[in-house]
């Protein structure tokens, strides 16, 4: 999902921030407005505050010295103020026109990278931000925008186009060098692609395709390869390293290459990274490492939830003092390492995403929920009181079934509460933890009827099995969690598997390191990091199945 552009200006960040109250019926005319004024700002000119208000809002403000903004700043902040104000409206796709073109499909239209297009919402190109659900963002360009926008850079766009397109007689030359590699050194496409490239200085990529089309138009091909690996194959390759199975296997077993498989299931994971939704916004490597360096930072540890309904219902009656500077350190560092991580994911190169950035960026989110599961387990008690109090009793007495679905559904509520809490706004989480649980137990159809005077005889026996709270806390551990097994066979594994799953996944009391570190703590390179890591997982799951012996 690409970043949300930020304007540049403050006083249309300001205007931004200020429009994001109205109602949708009014930010939809804001957007009509500024479609407008888009082809009318000239970037050699001054235009005040108070009258870029007006043009946008139709209200004048009374301001005695207003901000002269430059044409050039302005017509680069339209499209950062429309897409705050569709994200504050919650555009849908039914608030958009059919006719409308995407990122995608102007960057074909055009002949330009993703990149580019959204470099040229810098230019003038405003866009929109529609939700599609699940946290999923979309951005749209109105057909109408985007013809002014040709009009206006026709020259920008025709050099776009033109750029990098390789004449014909350059093919026929790489034709014949391909067809003598591969005969002389039996090398693939991807290798004659590579020298191809340096030698002409046209892009690996490019050339490679070249090379893919000649071979789809002759009646033999000369490098017979398979296709490139689809994303089925990418999500079987991502299942397969989490449970330790080395990708050469799965490769060997449907004749594939194993770079192949590989870069399948590196979008693979760049995808489910995007859909995430994660705040992009830039944070300074001071502003990171001051947020993670506070002491309740330093002080956690794994924290896996009990699953016996009894016990826990015990844990949570159990009073934990909750320090408001832990609470606050705690969600200024989860804050800043989403923005930071939403920031990184929005630079990756979807088309060829590098192993080491989604390995450090899913290293991050590890930590994420390590603090979160933290800084929710201070507030256990208040879910459960928040629970009992709109029961009218105890929790204990009602069914074990109605019981688990209410404590954690309660622990779900509080944990989308810290999802949507600002640090920088000040307060404490007990407030939004508290509405959010009050919100889900009203919500449940038999939770107002009221208890009957002296029938709080205790039902729920030791024994009741519920699922482990802390396992789905934060929408990313379903692919980046180990399995929960592995954490009872830690002591019967060798010292070095040991090691390396305790440090890789944050199983002790340390967070978790990414590859490179890992490799570091263990003195051996990177590549062998990862295969102790891969062997260190089936190891552990070999002793959960009872295939290996200790």
């Amino acid at each position: 999902m690409p970043a949300v552009s930020k304007a540049r200006t403050p006083s249309i960040a300001q205007l931004a921030r200020e429009l994001g109250y109205a109602s949708k019926p009014t930010l939809l005319r804001h957007l009509a407005h500024i479609d407008e004024l888009g082809p009318q700002i000239d970037p050699e000119q001054l235009y005040p505050h108070d009258w870029i208000v007006f043009r946008v809002t139709g209200y004048r403000p009374d301001i005695n010295n207003p901000d002269l903004i430059p044409g050039e700043a302005l017509r680069g902040d339209l499209s950062a103020l429309a897409e705050s104000i569709s994200e504050a409206a919650g555009l849908t796709p039914d608030d958009i026109p059919p006719e409308h073109e995407t990122i995608n499909s102007l960057a074909a239209r055009w002949g330009v990278s993703r990149k580019t297009i959204e470099r040229y919402r810098r230019l003038g190109l405003i866009a929109r931000r529609i939700d599609l659900g699940s946290g999923r963002r979309k951005v749209v360009f109105l057909r109408p925008t985007v013809e002014w926008f040709e009009t206006m850079n026709k020259d920008r766009l025709g050099q776009a186009a033109r750029f990098d397109r390789i004449p014909q007689h350059e093919i026929a030359r790489f034709d014949r060098w391909a067809r003598a590699y591969r005969a002389r050194l039996g090398w693939s496409c991807s290798q004659c692609a590579a020298r191809i490239a340096q030698r002409t200085g046209h892009s690996h990529e490019g050339v490679r395709k070249v090379l893919l089309r000649l071979d789809a138009q002759r009646d033999r091909a000369v490098f017979n390869e398979p296709p490139p690996a689809r994303e089925r194959e990418g999500r079987l390759v991502l299942r397969a390293t989490i449970r330790g199975i080395e990708p050469r296997q799965v490769a060997k077993r449907d004749n594939r290459r194993v770079n192949a498989l590989n870069r399948a299931a590196r979008k693979v994971r760049t995808r489910l990274l995007r859909e995430l939704g994660l705040p992009a916004q830039e944070v300074t490597p001071e502003q990171l490492q001051s947020a993670l360096d506070a002491g309740p930072v330093q002080e956690i540890e794994h924290i896996e939830g009990e699953r016996d309904l009894t016990t826990l219902v015990q844990q949570m009656r159990q009073h934990e003092p909750s320090v408001a500077y832990e609470e606050h350190a705690r969600t200024v560092a989860i804050d800043a390492l989403k923005k930071h991580c939403g920031w990184r994911i929005a630079q990756i190169d979807e088309n060829a995403p590098k192993a080491v950035e989604l390995d450090e960026i899913e290293t991050d989110l590890r930590y994420i929920t390590m603090i979160k599961a933290t800084l929710l387990r201070s507030r256990l008690e208040q879910v459960l009181s928040s629970i009992e109090s709109r029961l009218g009793g105890v929790i204990d007495s009602l069914t074990p079934g109605r019981a688990a679905h209410l404590v954690l559904g309660g622990i779900s509520a509080a944990s989308g509460a810290i999802d949507r809490y600002d640090p920088s706004h000040g307060g404490r989480i007990a407030a939004p933890i508290g509405l959010a649980v009050n919100r889900f137990v009203a919500a449940q159809p038999d939770v107002a009827q009221p208890m009957d005077e002296g029938k709080a005889s205790r039902r729920i026996l030791s024994g009741y099995e519920i699922d482990d709270w802390t396992a789905s806390i934060t929408p990313w551990q379903q692919w980046l969690d180990p399995d929960r097994r592995i954490k009872g066979v830690l002591g019967k594994l060798d010292e070095r598997d040991r090691i390396v799953l305790v440090l890789r996944f944050g199983l002790g009391d340390h967070r978790p390191v990414n590859r490179a570190q890992l490799a570091q703590v263990l003195g051996t390179t990177r590549a062998h990091g990862v295969r102790f890591e891969r062997a260190a997982i089936r190891n552990a799951m070999g002793l959960v199945h009872g295939t290996l012996n200790p």
